[in-house]
């Protein structure tokens, strides 16, 4: 069980903080709730029940620095690789995603941001899911590399691009 007052990383949500723990009653019976409030967002307060192990068990404490040096240095040794079948694209990229942050996803973000960076030269864009796919992982790991390391999210996310995709 977590406790008040922890950091933690809440699936696609981003870094959040712990504010209460209390029992509420949205559905039927009352439950035991973790109150979340996004470190980096204005979003509002996610209320995420404790006995519910499919949404309690995206809850998991932030990364540790080495941990995530790792993961980018696996990461940018690897070759990005872009499928081009927008379907089987999507259903990969989603995969990754709905298992947070890892050196899979920091894979996904490097082909992203080439694949856009290749684009651009051709005066052309990403399609929209994967923009929406960008986002989510830039602020999947944005998120989690800034408050790891103490920078801004922009800041952060500069960096890991930068250290991604420069040979």
């Amino acid at each position: 069980m977590y406790e008040l007052n922890e950091i933690l990383v809440y699936g696609n949500n981003g870094v959040c903080k712990v504010v209460d723990i209390r029992k509420e009653q949205f559905t039927g019976s009352p439950a035991m709730y973790y109150i979340l409030s996004p470190i980096f967002s204005r979003q509002s307060a996610l209320y995420v029940p404790i006995e519910n192990t499919t949404l309690s068990s995206k809850l998991r404490p932030v990364m540790l620095k080495e941990t995530l040096h790792e993961m980018m240095l696996e990461a940018k040794s690897s070759e990005a690789v872009w499928e081009n079948n927008d379907r089987v694209r999507g259903e990969k990229f989603h995969t990754i995603l709905a298992n947070g942050l890892s050196s899979e996803l920091l894979k996904v973000l490097k082909s992203l941001v080439i694949h856009k960076n290749e684009l651009k030269q051709t005066v052309k864009k990403l399609h929209n899911a994967d923009e929406r796919t960008l986002a989510i992982c830039e602020k999947v790991v944005g998120e989690e590399y800034a408050y790891a390391f103490g920078v801004d999210v922009d800041d952060a996310l500069s960096h890991i691009e930068n250290e991604l995709t420069v040979a």
